[in-house]
């Protein structure tokens, strides 16, 4: 059987470090290496854990990695997915609108 981890990992399917993701179910008070089961996956806590990563691929800078980039367009599909999730767990949306970059001071 797969572990909290595993899904949470296969829900992404973008490349972070490991430890992004063990942040992340940490921070919604998921142990990673307990297995995954039904109850788990359409938890709260889980999709809250999915959102934030969401969230952090919304942030993150443009690059590419493993033949996989974020383009702005791509962006606002996750954006419009990850807020979804977060008021379907009766949280506030986290990011309204495009996301800005800011370079230089």
């Amino acid at each position: 059987m797969k572990t909290i981890l595993q899904a949470l990992m296969d829900e992404i399917d973008y490349p972070f470090p490991k430890g992004k993701f063990e942040n992340k179910l940490l921070a919604r008070n998921l142990n990673g290496e307990e297995e995954v089961s039904y109850d788990v996956i359409v938890s709260k806590e889980f999709r809250g854990a999915v959102a934030d990563c969401l969230y952090s691929l919304v942030e993150a800078i443009n690059f590419s990695e493993a033949d996989k980039s974020i383009s702005l367009p791509d962006r606002n599909v996750i954006l419009k997915k990850m807020n979804a999730i977060y008021t379907s767990i009766g949280e506030k949306d986290k990011c309204v609108g495009e996301p800005t970059v800011y370079i230089g001071g």
